[in-house]
């Protein structure tokens, strides 16, 4: 590694991944180092860039299935929290990349700004919330999104882009094919009255506690992609009616199964590995498959040797 930089003293050997990932899985990270700045951010992608070493940016370690022989090189999580600007007359609200998007979501009520809340609840960082496309009850991040400044790893350059930098999608962006790391990002949403907006973020929170797994069940959020629009329909048909109909909550695979109460769930009570939690998630598209042909496509992501 880089002698005499600050933050290489800070980097760790070993660090379990499990315990920074939503579904509690996975195993070491070789190298593991913890940023808390926008500048330190780049330095440590810079250092790893240096040396040659493989690096991986966590997030809030949702929407992540890390591999059970943990991950090569550098596992840099994203904890930048330095950026904070509300501006208040064109209604926006620029904020790091590693602020927890629930952040956002209450830093927006708190000023009076609709738009967040159908995000209530959703785990992970900010910029997890951009790279994936983030969203629920038909409105996802991008509709938000009016800036953003990014990273280019390969030559250390910072810039900023406007929304169609991402090439936004169904649950995906740009990024995913072509690594550029979000310092901070801004969006632009409208003025709503607080008590309306806290309500809507209660009723979301309820329909969210109904169904999905509680705090305390390892989980990374919904499993699989909801499939694309029938015929003459806008809208997206939910994953999780398949998998029900195909009888995946009676299924499991070692410590992963099907949460009861909703069918795209795969849940860790606590013994899970990666290993199981592929298994069943092959075991599900399968099924679903052979009764339906309809092919499945994961919205987590799979890292790790």
């Amino acid at each position: 590694m880089v002698e005499g930089t600050e933050l290489k003293k800070r980097i760790r050997p070993g660090i379990p991944l499990r315990e920074f990932t939503t579904f509690r899985i996975g195993g070491k990270a070789e190298l593991f180092l913890e940023v808390h700045t926008e500048a330190e951010l780049a330095e440590a992608v810079a250092l790893a860039q240096a040396e040659g070493l493989p690096w991986f940016l966590l997030g809030g370690g949702s929407n992540l299935v890390v591999s059970d022989q943990g991950m090569p090189g550098l596992v840099i999580r994203n904890l930048t929290a330095d950026s904070e600007v509300v501006d208040a007359e064109r209604l926006s609200i620029r904020i790091s990349s590693g602020r927890r998007l629930g952040a956002l979501v209450e830093l927006a009520a708190g000023h009076g700004l609709t738009g967040l809340e159908p995000m209530t609840g959703i785990p992970g960082t900010v910029g997890g919330a951009i790279y994936g496309n983030a969203g629920a009850y038909g409105r996802s991040i991008a509709d938000l999104l009016v800036a953003a400044t990014l990273l280019d790893p390969a030559t250390g350059r910072i810039f900023e882009v406007a929304p169609e930098f991402f090439r936004f999608a169904y649950r995906t962006s740009r990024l995913k094919t072509d690594p550029h790391i979000i310092l901070n990002a801004t969006f632009r949403l409208s003025r709503g009255e607080t008590s309306a907006i806290r309500a809507q973020m209660e009723d979301v929170l309820a329909q969210r506690h109904a169904k999905h797994p509680p705090v305390g069940i390892g989980s990374a959020g919904s499993f699989f992609k909801n499939l694309p629009p029938a015929p003459g329909e806008t809208r997206r048909r939910p994953a999780g009616e398949v998998l029900e109909k195909a009888g995946a909550k009676q299924m499991a695979v070692g410590g992963a199964s099907v949460f009861h109460k909703h069918a795209n769930f795969i849940v860790n009570y606590g013994e899970a590995s990666a290993a199981d939690v592929r298994a069943l998630a092959a075991r599900l598209k399968e099924k679903v498959q052979a009764l339906f042909g309809i092919g499945l496509e994961e919205e987590v992501l799979y890292i790790g040797s």
